[in-house]
């Protein structure tokens, strides 16, 4: 089913590494993220407008990866409801945005396929990171009810839920020897996990080998949750 894929966050981190993926697998994937650059297109995920544009100039797609979002720490009482509603805007309307533009442009019984990127934190909450961990709660419930109502036309939405990812979102944990400890203790296979292999894993969803798995949330966590 290899053909054009959108990837929102495409210029780093999870977003980057499956577009390679992709396109070694044969795959078109278009890198989009809030600035344009290094082949990126421009999208800003939380704006209506801006997936229009995107989607409108985009062609027909084969895939949709909603990998773009945002993470940022602080206890509850610390986090300003600006900060918290940041979350929800990026992490789970932009997700929401990308789903239904591609159901609203997608010709009903193509073979087609939508991946979320969620979080083990949707599974298992950590503290002081309360607005992203409910955030990508809704993600994943996000992704089973538009599983459902996307089968009939023909598109399968699956979501994977990453451990810890040396990304440049974890950059900053993964110099302390202390936190690198912690994931060790955590994570059953002992490591923090690297961008491809996340990324192996959306292209499976996105492919016909996963031609009838659809609303699930696949778990890439080095055995975390299993742990929890």
């Amino acid at each position: 089913m290899a053909g054009r894929v959108l990837v929102t966050g495409g210029a780093s981190g999870i977003g980057a590494a499956t577009c390679r993926v992709l396109a070694a697998a044969g795959w078109d994937p278009i890198p989009a993220d809030l600035v344009a650059a290094d082949g990126a297109v421009a999208l800003d995920v939380a704006d209506e407008a801006s997936w229009d544009r995107l989607l409108d100039g985009a062609g027909p797609l084969a895939g949709l990866v909603n990998c773009a979002g945002v993470r940022a720490r602080s206890d509850i009482v610390d986090t300003s409801a600006d900060e918290f509603e940041r979350h929800l805007r990026i992490n789970v309307t932009g997700t929401w945005l990308g789903i239904r533009g591609f159901l609203r442009r997608h010709q009903a019984g193509a073979a087609a396929a939508i991946v979320n990127i969620a979080s083990v934190n949707a599974e298992i909450a950590v503290a002081g990171q309360a607005h992203y961990v409910a955030s990508k709660g809704a993600v994943a419930a996000l992704t089973r009810a538009a599983a459902i109502e996307a089968a009939p036309l023909g598109v399968r939405v699956n979501a994977v839920a990453p451990g810890g990812i040396r990304t440049p979102m974890t950059a900053e944990r993964l110099v302390d020897p202390a936190q690198v400890a912690w994931f060790g203790e955590r994570v059953p296979l002992g490591r923090v996990g690297e961008p491809g292999e996340v990324a192996e894993v959306v292209e499976f969803l996105l492919s016909e080998r996963a031609s009838y798995i659809t609303g699930e949330v696949l778990f890439a966590d080095g055995g975390w949750l299993a742990h929890a």
